[in-house]
């Protein structure tokens, strides 16, 4: 990605990027933080590329080093990922050893490190010492999506730059442009800070299929009909086999759940706003304890996926408590 794909979105990162360069003062670690989608490994990427670019006009994103960069064929540009959703001290081992072996090619050396709030608590405390003694010439780039979840003391020896989401209204208009109806792309909007990851979610054809779901429990829940439970085992969306949908569905309820908060407070201002009249003419009929009630037990199973909870048993635990 060239500096123009970032304009738009992370255009003050940029340019404390660019002016540190120019000046020769780039910090020895960096602790990128921000929302997801974001584009923090983008830019980090974007950083390596910007040390080592062959063009006068850097980073070209075209040369052989640019190139090479992109792809994660550089040896001096080193990306750690968590695995099996931790990083482990062994990877940190491994990076402390390519960190202190003579380089293949002239050039600094760029450690990237994703997710380091998922690190191990060892991880962690070998990365502590590894950016309190920095060799000359390298650049250590720790990115998360939850700072609060970082050691005091890492955040400490780091210059943190900070990625602002971009701004709803900004993805509804893009994927608008892109023929995904208003209703769909207010959505879709809340799901994602990524262009490009919300026109894919807002492209597949079970995203509309999910928020009519979510709909029809809602009334539901607000009319005290029927049992949820068979309505979603009834439905053509099947939630219990697919997680990446499942993720979807409770993201999506969280926003209408979270709208009917708003209408419960007398605001208007809602994502849902197809639903308003319906939901001010039913807001009535739940207890504002219910509502929060039902935040909570969608935020807890959210967690709970994350942990590779049995889907099955999360998803019926959570319908039967939503009634």
């Amino acid at each position: 990605m060239l500096i123009n794909d970032f304009k738009s979105t992370q255009l003050k990162v940029i340019k404390i990027l660019m002016n540190s360069y120019n000046k020769g003062r780039l910090a020895h670690a960096y602790l990128f933080e921000g929302e997801k989608g974001t584009k923090k490994k983008e830019i980090a990427f974007y950083l390596a590329k910007l040390l080592y670019c062959e063009d006068s006009d850097k980073p070209c994103g075209k040369c052989n080093n640019c190139l090479r960069i992109e792809h994660h064929n550089h040896p001096n540009v080193l990306l750690i990922e968590p695995e099996q959703n931790t990083i482990k001290k062994e990877q940190i081992i491994y990076l402390q050893q390519e960190y202190a072996k003579t380089t293949l090619e002239p050039g600094p050396k760029v450690y990237i490190i994703k997710d380091i709030d998922k690190m191990s608590i060892n991880a962690a405390n070998s990365i502590l010492k590894f950016i309190e003694e920095p060799l000359p010439d390298t650049y250590t780039i720790l990115i998360t999506d939850n700072l609060q979840q970082i050691l005091s003391t890492i955040i400490s020896r780091c210059q943190v730059i900070n990625f602002q989401p971009l701004p709803k209204n900004e993805i509804v208009e893009f994927l608008k442009q892109n023929e995904i109806n208003n209703s769909v792309a207010k959505i879709v909007a809340q799901l994602t800070n990524d262009l490009d990851i919300a026109l894919e979610i807002a492209s597949d054809e079970l995203i509309s299929d999910i928020i009519d779901l979510v709909i029809l429990i809602t009334h539901e829940i607000l009319q005290k009909r029927e049992d949820i439970l068979i309505i979603c085992e009834n439905s053509q969306v099947n939630l219990y086999n697919n997680r990446k949908k499942l993720e979807y569905f409770l993201d999506i309820l969280l926003i209408l759940m979270g709208d009917l908060k708003s209408v419960d407070n007398n605001n208007d201002n809602i994502v849902f706003d197809q639903e308003l009249i319906f939901i001010k003419e039913n807001i009535h009929k739940i207890k504002s304890e219910k509502i929060m009630f039902n935040i909570d037990e969608i935020l807890k199973t959210k967690i709970n996926i994350g942990y590779n909870a049995n889907t099955v048993l999360l998803l019926d635990h959570l319908l039967i408590n939503l009634m």
